[in-house]
């Protein structure tokens, strides 16, 4: 968040309330972070933003035909007509202006910026009269009524008209901020007034929308676009609708989910409605999508129980949802990660956890949620990103190969996860470094890079995590507060004598962790759950069912890295997908580093000893590098089962 949006979101929420529009109570975030364009990503990381930023926002093929094909979404409206072959598609659009408008303020490149404004205008021509604009011919087709009769139609249940629109305006919201394009903030209000109106004239409410068997969480989500909005045009009516719309998770008769009168309980949220079957209830994305809606709330209002029911939740998922990438979720469901060695996860779930824990970081200062945030992002997240960064893979797996790549729902080029990733480096970038409300710089991204906030110029060399020695140089003498990640048992900092350079030596300590189910031995309560047939069966990857591990493991952490054996670094399918573990065996490892060939960030020889047992020696490299080829590549290229 720019320091600026957030002196107009104080002057006008102050304003508002002393007109008594609304409670009095907005509140500024305890972290300040430097504007987008005075940071920069390098190293191995940047090498990866370049390249996505080439492939899928700024190069002449993106415009064109990425662009292009998210565009027709707009222009044909049938997501309502295709049933499987459609439903979503009109997200495409939103979730690419997201990350193109924040690249944009990013590099503050004027055709890049134009290309942003002009765009806008593109879609903007589609818009409806009444200001609706999005891809459901039927525009007020925004609930089921008759599941059978819909299923007998379409196939499927394809109400995701509101989630859809909700990326639109969210697009060009944030387009709006980087442009200054009045024409699109108007665009994004009269969007967003025809939904209300609608939903208002026909006595529903936003829990009451889209997918039944997702209990409101696609179309509620759009709590965080909508307080966005409210806070730049000050109009009442969309906070009053956020507020309105945040009692239906505080209900007396506890109808799912009902996220403040839950959040405390000690079980794991799957736990929270054992009567509903895991295949409805609850899904990691748009859940966490809420909890950002309820973090933006607080912001605008100070309402402290919106922040302490994220805050609360979030414990819970890390808790007990925690999956080998960093994220949270298998299958992109939340029924107990921890315990799976399934391993099967979208990378959407690990975007949206890496966002909310920013938001919890920028709002609270907390260190813990950045902790949180370096695993998802060196692991899960830059997994999602393929070598040359034209693709990425839809699902993550431990084993054999990442799922996915190229498009979903009759697109070539558009896919959710592909579509969501250029948006989180800038997340990332954003909190590099940031200062607290008494003055205090805090460095919080370890990897290579440089940001200036309040006039000191911070970089940031050590080719961290793969380096454990990091140098962080200051333009003038300050005394930075630098993080100690959790995993991290010593950090050492020492000072040069000009005041200016700081060195950081970090303990990489390798540990094996176990892990003491599988995938079979969870389902209890839904046991033809989607994901048994799609991981154990391979329902959309037959190829892999040889290499699918159903027995116990365990895996290894390096420093904050996942390791994986892969054929990148010469590991073979012998070592890559034997059923033998060390699964709760007791063995130590350690790493010795290797000169790699160029295909990896980081390689190792990894020793796996236990005092009487013959010692395991096995090449490895960091996960996201492993596995960094499309499907096409390589069938078995990596496991990180030991």
């Amino acid at each position: 968040m720019k320091s600026g949006s957030v002196r107009f979101w104080i002057v006008a929420l102050a304003g508002l309330a002393a007109a008594g529009l609304l409670p009095a109570g907005g509140v500024e975030d305890a972290m300040r972070t430097p504007p987008l364009r005075d940071v920069r990503i390098k190293g191995v990381p940047g090498e990866k933003l370049q390249d996505l930023i080439r492939e899928r926002i700024a190069g002449p093929f993106a415009q064109k035909n990425i662009f292009g094909e998210a565009r027709r979404a707009f222009r044909e409206r049938d997501d309502d007509i295709l049933g499987w072959g459609g439903k979503w598609r009109g997200e495409f659009w939103g979730k690419l202006m997201l990350g193109a408008a924040r690249v944009a303020d990013y590099l503050q490149d004027p055709a890049l910026l134009a290309f942003v404004r002009d765009e806008c205008h593109r879609a903007m021509a589609y818009q409806d009269a009444d200001g609706y604009l999005g891809s459901y011919a039927d525009k007020g087709l925004v609930s089921i009524t008759n599941m059978a009769a819909t299923k007998k139609v379409y196939g499927w249940d394809p109400v995701w008209n509101i989630w859809n629109r909700k990326y639109a305006m969210w697009g060009m919201l944030m387009a709006y901020k980087a442009t200054g394009d009045r024409a699109i903030l108007d665009s994004v209000v009269r969007q967003m007034d025809q939904l209300i109106a609608m939903l208002k004239g026909r006595n529903l409410r936003l829990r009451d929308t889209g997918t039944p068997q997702m209990n409101g969480l696609p179309s509620m989500s759009i709590l965080k676009p909508l307080v966005m909005l409210y806070a730049e045009t000050g109009k009442a009516d969309y906070l009053a609708f956020a507020a309105d719309t945040l009692k239906d998770w505080d209900r007396d008769d506890n109808a799912c989910p009902n996220l403040f009168r839950n959040a405390f309980r000690p079980g794991p949220v799957y736990d929270w409605y054992p009567e509903l079957k895991l295949s409805q209830w609850p899904k990691a994305y748009e859940f966490m999508s809420c909890l950002a809606g309820l973090v933006e709330y607080h912001r605008a209002t100070g309402d402290a129980r919106c922040l302490a029911t994220a805050r609360a939740i979030a414990e819970t998922l890390y808790r007990t949802d925690s999956n080998v990438f960093g994220g949270v979720g298998a299958a992109d469901k939340l029924w107990g990660a921890p315990r799976l060695c399934a391993a099967y996860n979208e990378v959407c779930d690990i975007i949206h956890w890496i966002r909310l824990n920013i938001d919890l970081y920028l709002v609270t200062g907390e260190e813990k949620y950045v902790d949180r945030v370096e695993r998802a992002y060196f692991n899960g997240y830059l997994a999602g990103i393929w070598r040359g960064g034209a693709d990425g893979p839809f699902f993550l797996r431990g084993q054999g190969r990442n799922d996915g790549g190229r498009g979903s729902c009759g697109y070539a080029y558009n896919h959710c996860c592909v579509n969501n990733l250029p948006r989180t480096f800038m997340d990332i970038a954003s909190v590099t470094v940031t200062r607290d409300r008494a003055g205090g710089f805090h460095v919080n991204v370890y990897q290579d890079a440089s940001a200036t906030l309040d006039g000191v110029a911070f970089e940031i060399s050590g080719n961290y995590p793969v380096g454990s020695r990091v140098t962080v140089r200051t333009s003038k003498p300050v005394k930075p507060i630098f993080r100690r990640p959790s995993w991290c048992q010593k950090m050492d900092v020492a000072v040069a004598a000009d005041g200016c350079t700081w060195t950081l030596d970090f303990d990489m300590n390798t540990r094996v962790v176990d892990r003491l189910e599988t995938v079979a031995a969870l389902s209890t309560r839904d046991p033809k759950h989607w994901i048994y047939d799609r991981y154990l069966h391979g329902k959309d990857n037959p190829d892999l069912v040889p290499m699918f591990r159903t027995t116990p493991a365990a895996y290894v952490m390096h420093g904050p890295l996942l390791l994986a054996k892969s054929r990148l670094v010469g590991a073979t399918r012998a070592e890559m997908f034997t059923e033998a573990s060390i699964n709760g065996k007791g063995y130590a490892a350690r790493v010795t580093p290797l000169k790699g060939d160029g295909m990896t960030w980081g390689c190792w020889r990894l020793e796996l000893a236990k005092p009487g047992c013959e010692t395991i020696r096995v090449n490895v490299c960091d996960y996201q590098s492993g596995t960094d080829m499309p499907a096409s590549m390589d069938a078995e290229l990596f496991s990180i089962w030991f």
